[in-house]
């Protein structure tokens, strides 16, 4: 219950310039995305489509992003990201075989 009380606070924010990193959910699919700044501690959350979740203010610039199937998967996606930075999930597949928005810069 503690995930879904974090995942309201940091979505309702989302939509304001926030610390730390940022990722989206840019797929038709619910999938459990994590966001972790250098130095915070990491969020993560079931994301619908279109939805974002944000880290808190590291300690140093940058952190990485994470998407996985589920909570019980051992294979997923990452990505690393500078400091205010928004990574969208545009494409999900396993084994770091995902397509982020910045693949399409």
């Amino acid at each position: 219950m503690l995930w879904l009380i974090l995942v309201s606070t940091v979505l309702a924010g989302s939509a304001q310039a926030a610390p730390g990193v940022c990722v989206s959910n840019g797929t038709d699919q619910a999938l459990l995305f994590v966001a972790e700044a250098k130095g915070a501690p990491q969020r993560d959350a079931i994301l619908q489509p279109g939805q974002t979740l944000c880290s808190g203010a590291g300690k140093d610039p940058g952190g990485v992003v994470r998407v996985f199937t589920d909570a019980n998967a051992t294979e997923g996606c990452s990505r690393l990201v500078s400091e205010g930075e928004t990574e969208t999930l545009m494409d999900y597949v396993d084994f770091d075989r995902c397509r982020w928005s910045s693949h399409d810069q």
